[in-house]
C-alpha cells in the first residue's frame, strides 16, 4: 500500500524553511551520513568532503552538517530510456528529470549514503534507510536507484503512486558501508525527503532515528541562459 505525500504549489512554504540552509553545488558529500553513540542512538547528518563547494566556496577540510542545515542543488538531467524498467522515475520515455549521478560528474554534487562511522561487528542486522515522507513541487516524484554493468536499474525508492514499505535501502555493513545512487527528481523546485534510519545493535537492541534532507532542483545552465536571453529579448521588443 502506498501512502500519499505532501505536495506544494510554487514551493513557497518549503522555501521559507530553507532560507538559512547552506547550498552545496558540487563535490562529494554523504547526504545521509550515519553515526551512532551508545546510549544516545543514531546521529544522522551530512558529511561534506574537503573541496566540496558550499555557498560558493570550497571547503578546506571535511565538515559535518545537521540534517536540514544543507541544501543539495540538483542541476544535472537524465533522459529516461524507453525500457519499461525505468517507469518508476515517474516520467515518460524520452523525457528528462533532475538528476544526481551515481558516478562522479565534474562540477556537480556526488551524493552518497555513508555509514563509515559504524562498526560492522556492532550490528546484527543491515542498516535500513527508509523513505517515510516527502514534500515536493506539485505533481513531482522522487526516485532512487543503482544500475548494473549493463545499465539496468534496481529501484530502491519511487514516490510514483505514493510512499510504501518497499521504499527503502538496506545497507549490509559486512559488504560495504558507503554507496552511491542515481537520484531522480521530476520537476524544478524544492524537495524535503524524510528518512527513518534503523538497525539492531548487538548490545543496545533495536535503534531508529528520523532525519529530513533538502534538495533543490534548478534548470540546467543552458536552459537557464536561454530563459534569461528570452526575457531580455521580450523586454527589448516591449520597448
Amino acid at each position: 500500500m502506498k501512502i500519499k505525500y505532501l505536495e506544494i504549489g510554487a514551493g513557497v512554504i518549503f522555501t521559507i524553511g530553507m532560507v538559512n540552509a547552506a547550498t552545496l553545488t558540487s563535490g562529494h558529500v554523504d547526504a545521509i551520513g550515519i553515526g551512532y553513540v551508545s546510549g544516545v542512538g543514531f546521529e544522522p547528518h551530512s558529511h561534506a568532503s574537503a573541496g566540496t563547494v558550499i555557498d560558493g566556496s570550497a571547503l578546506l577540510a571535511d565538515e559535518e552538517y545537521e540534517p536540514g542545515d544543507l541544501t543539495i542543488q540538483v542541476a544535472g538531467t537524465f533522459t529516461r530510456p524507453s525500457d519499461t524498467v525505468w517507469a518508476p522515475t515517474g516520467v515518460p520515455s524520452g523525457e528528462s528529470l533532475g538528476y544526481l549521478s551515481e558516478v562522479e560528474v565534474s562540477g556537480e554534487p556526488f551524493i552518497g549514503i555513508g555509514a563509515e562511522e559504524l562498526t560492522p561487528a556492532d550490528w546484527s542486522s543491515p542498516i535500513t534507510i527508509k523513505l517515510t515522507g516527502i514534500i515536493t513541487p506539485l505533481g513531482a516524484y522522487f526516485s532512487l536507484w543503482q544500475t548494473d554493468s549493463f545499465g539496468d536499474p534496481t529501484f530502491y525508492m519511487s514516490t510514483l503512486g505514493g510512499i510504501g514499505t518497499e521504499d527503502k535501502y538496506e545497507m549490509d555493513l559486512d559488504l560495504g558501508d558507503h554507496e552511491h545512487f542515481g537520484w531522480g527528481f521530476t520537476k524544478i523546485g524544492d524537495y524535503a525527503l524524510t528518512f527513518d534510519i534503523s538497525g539492531t545493535h548487538v548490545t543496545d537492541g533495536f535503534q531508529s532515528a528520523t532525519a529530513t534532507y533538502n534538495f533543490s532542483v534548478v534548470p540546467e545552465p543552458s536552459a537557464a541562459l536561454m530563459s534569461i536571453l528570452g526575457m531580455a529579448l521580450l523586454a527589448r521588443r516591449r520597448r
